[in-house]
């Protein structure tokens, strides 16, 4: 798929209903394909709101710490 992948933006939303899955809250779009595609028909344009969502970082716990073992 070219342009902007929906799924890896801030504005994208799984919408739970059987006939439109896929969202954007921005432009309250809610379809069966991915909202940049119903924009790109609509406007000629690739979406021009995309926002690279951050990735949250998992700070993983350590079971070598000292803490979790009895001398």
């Amino acid at each position: 798929m070219e342009g902007p992948q929906c799924m890896k933006c801030i504005h994208y939303q799984v919408t739970y209903d059987i006939s439109a899955p896929r969202g954007c809250r921005l432009y309250q779009i809610k379809s069966a394909v991915m909202p940049s595609m119903i924009v790109k028909q609509s406007t000629g344009k690739e979406c021009p709101d995309f926002k690279l969502r951050e990735k949250k970082k998992e700070e993983k716990e350590s079971f070598n710490d000292p803490k979790y073992w009895k001398d």
